[in-house]
């Protein structure tokens, strides 16, 4: 859940709790007001009726009764309670506040009775509860919408920023730039983050660097020292000597190739192929099948190819790169004896190939050096440049395994 949706939520469950809360209280506050007015005004009505009897006048007022009582009576406590009387005008029982108290009148002791309707509670209940019900809707919504309003504005530099980070690239040469905010967490958050980019940044430079002078340095000896074993074993040596000869010349040409690839990958990296060209690749797929078909013969490797026409603006040293290494990857995974497919369409390149499920996490597949099964012989760099090459243009790979069938998927 996205936390501005978070926040309203809170928000509103927040002020609901608070209303009903509020308006239990003010229920409350205000049954007991009117219930302790009530009580004034009945005792107020019971001590004019207690004057009117002091000064011999008959007592003739509505919902008020009189009664002498023995003396005794005087020591009753004050009553003051409610009850039903039916009502013959509306047919039904009314409730009625009652206030029942003695008092002693020129030597006489009077029960006085006098009692008031409930002065329609309920209807004002309800008035009450309706009002503070729209009162309760209108706030929450009102307050929510407005919530909703100024936290979106607020949260909307950061949402920018979040953009933008998800776009960077430490490869980049663009500067990376934080919409500004008034918040001061927000400041400082994005001062952070362009510190943390541009040391970032200045680290994947120096790693590039040193990447590409390592290769470079390295290309050298090993072309020297590749040049002088062939020298050597052109010589006669004890069957024994050969032997460790040509286990250093195998060393040496995978040394060779490994050094070749990273510095591949560094190129890819820094985006460092501007020959791009129209390019029928369908012609160049061809091509690269007719260069391995020596191989495909020798492993019994049973060959469906389905090519339509296809052009790409790209290098065209690239795709011979990612499709000579999906050639070889194909053929060096097959067992003797397999079924393979080659598809080309407008917007999917797929190489196929029956065989067992990888010995290892597919997760590895596309690291470098990260999936060399026991007993083959590449570099572990061939599926990491193909995705590389794929990046740099935009293009998705998948890996999936179906039926019997590894197969590596390029949408374009």
């Amino acid at each position: 859940m996205k936390l501005l949706s978070r926040t309203i939520i809170n928000y509103f469950w927040l002020t609901i709790s608070v209303l009903l809360v509020s308006g239990f209280l003010l229920y409350g506050f205000l049954y007991l007001q009117i219930f302790e007015e009530i009580k004034e005004q009945l005792q107020l009505q019971e001590s004019m009726v207690a004057k009117e009897i002091s000064q011999g006048r008959k007592v003739n007022f509505p919902l008020v009764k009189t009664e002498a009582v023995p003396i005794d009576r005087l020591m009753v406590n004050p009553v003051f309670k409610d009850t039903l009387i039916y009502d013959n005008i509306q047919k039904k029982e009314e409730g009625y506040y009652i206030l029942r108290q003695p008092r002693l009148i020129n030597g006489q002791v009077y029960m006085i009775e006098v009692m008031t309707t409930h002065i329609g509670w309920s209807g004002y209940s309800r008035a009450i509860l309706y009002i503070f019900i729209f009162i309760a809707m209108m706030l929450t919504v009102v307050g929510s919408g407005m919530n909703y309003l100024q936290n979106r504005k607020m949260w909307n530099p950061m949402k920018i920023n979040l953009k933008r980070l998800k776009n960077y690239s430490v490869s980049s040469g663009q500067k990376l730039e934080m919409e500004s905010s008034g918040i001061d967490e927000f400041k400082e958050l994005n001062g952070v983050i362009l510190e943390l980019a541009d040391r970032a940044k200045s680290e994947y430079s120096t790693l590039k660097e040193f990447t590409e002078n390592a290769s470079h340095e390295i290309q050298t000896p090993l072309t020297i020292i590749q040049s002088r074993l062939e020298r050597i074993s052109q010589f006669d040596h004890p069957p024994e000597m050969a032997g460790y000869i040509s286990d250093v010349k195998q060393a040496i040409n995978r040394l060779s190739k490994v050094n070749k690839g990273l510095l591949l990958l560094a190129k890819l990296e820094n985006k460092v192929f501007p020959d791009e060209t129209h390019l029928d690749l369908a012609e160049l797929l061809k091509k690269q099948l007719g260069q391995v078909d020596d191989l495909i013969l020798h492993k019994e490797i049973s060959l469906n190819i389905d090519i339509e026409p296809k052009e790409l603006m790209v290098s065209a040293s690239l795709m011979e790169i990612l499709i000579s290494n999906l050639l070889s990857n194909m053929i060096t995974h097959s067992p003797k004896g397999a079924t393979a497919k080659i598809t080309l369409q407008k917007h999917k390149l797929s190489f196929e190939n029956s065989g067992n499920k990888l010995p290892f996490e597919e997760s590895k597949l596309f690291k470098r050096f990260g999936k060399n099964s026991p007993g083959k012989t590449g570099n572990g760099l061939g599926l990491p440049i193909v995705q590389q090459i794929c990046w740099l243009y935009g293009w998705q790979i998948s890996y999936s395994y179906a039926a019997g069938y590894h197969i590596f998927e390029i949408n374009y």
